[in-house]
């Protein structure tokens, strides 16, 4: 997929569904984000441990809104809107535009009319 994962980026804020999978000390929460063919897989890192956290794109919301948001399940990462985060510009693009791909497999426009 040409560059299929994002570059760490520095977490503000989660759900409290996934506040165990940071760190308890005031340090800096990291996570990437890695493309898929049916959605996304975020990488938490806490400490000398990782957790992925696996969404399909049918689930996937993504909000702009002083950094980036995502959210699916219930759960939702909020990402900080810093250097890390304004180096990912393109590849929140490309995220985009593979979930616009994978909406348009399962076109119901013609069921609104």
């Amino acid at each position: 997929m040409n560059g299929i994962g994002s570059k760490r980026m520095i977490i503000d804020n989660v759900s409290i569904n996934l506040k165990q999978y940071m760190n308890s000390v005031p340090d800096a929460n990291y996570a990437n984000i890695e493309l898929r063919t049916g959605g996304i897989l975020i990488h938490i890192n806490k400490g000398l441990q990782n957790f992925t956290w696996a969404i399909p794109y049918y689930q996937l919301v993504i909000y702009k809104s002083n950094g980036a948001s995502i959210h699916a399940a219930g759960r939702f990462v909020h990402f900080k809107n810093n250097k890390t985060f304004q180096e990912n510009k393109n590849f929140f693009r490309k995220m985009l535009d593979e979930k616009i791909k994978y909406d348009k497999q399962y076109d119901f426009e013609h069921l609104w009319i």
